[in-house]
């Protein structure tokens, strides 16, 4: 191997914003993951089906990826509100409860 360079793998932590790229596990009961609503948007052309989430201060609602712009139904970008800016706001939206803070978005035209 004499010339040639070792590439270390690639699958390990990595520094990304003055943060270590690790998905971060959701704080909900057992009741609550299994009953939480799912993403609808695309992401890379297949179903998103992450958990929704709201944001307590304007009612935007949405999945939550590490980048912008990753999911057509996006509402946060790490736990930042992509429509007020305003951080740690989210609660995770229940599937029977989904409709319905759709209705209010929409009816408020945010």
């Amino acid at each position: 191997m004499e010339g040639q360079r070792v590439v270390p793998n690639k699958n390990i932590f990595w520094l990304r914003g003055g943060q270590l790229n690790q998905k971060r596990h959701v704080d909900l009961s057992d009741e609550e993951k299994a009953n939480i609503a799912r993403c609808t948007g695309e992401k890379h052309d297949h179903p998103c089906k992450n958990p929704m989430f709201r944001c307590s201060k304007c009612g935007n609602y949405g999945c939550s990826q590490e980048v912008s712009n990753k999911c057509t139904a996006q509402g946060f970008k790490n736990d930042i509100c992509l429509n007020c800016g305003v951080t740690s706001s989210r609660i995770p939206v229940m599937g029977k409860d989904l409709a319905k803070f759709i209705v209010e978005w929409e009816k408020n035209d945010l």
